[in-house]
């Protein structure tokens, strides 16, 4: 239905464009189609009141299928304001301690080994 109401929409949106393109402009300049007072395509005056008619017409359908496509096109309740219910959350625990397993008390083979304490002179004991 939405895709239907898409399509009609844009054939009345090109046709509200070339009929707004046709007309005379009220300034006194000439329209896209029209030579002059005269020579305009449908006449002097009967030309006028059919364009601003079917202008109205296709603008009233233009406005209607907008409105139309917003409610065939509208999500189902999952804006912000939704009365969607969140899932429960699971209860915050304490973290859990490791006991270090024999792979983790081994140094990895790219750390150098330690260097040999520094030798403190020793003192003679007092006899």
């Amino acid at each position: 239905m939405a895709t239907t109401l898409a399509v009609i929409h844009i054939v009345v949106c090109v046709f509200l464009i070339l009929l707004i393109m046709i007309q005379d402009p009220k300034g006194g300049g000439s329209g896209l189609f029209s030579g002059g007072g005269s020579n305009s395509i449908l006449g002097t005056s009967g030309g006028a009141d059919f364009l601003t008619k079917a202008t109205r017409y296709m603008a009233i359908a233009f406005g209607t299928l907008c409105v139309a496509l917003t409610i065939f096109t509208k999500p189902t309740k999952s804006g912000v304001f939704s009365n969607t219910v969140l899932p429960p959350t699971a209860p915050i625990t304490a973290p859990v301690e490791t006991t270090p397993t024999a792979k983790d008390a081994a140094p990895a083979a790219t750390e150098a080994p330690a260097a040999p304490a520094a030798a403190t002179p020793a003192t003679p004991e007092k006899k």
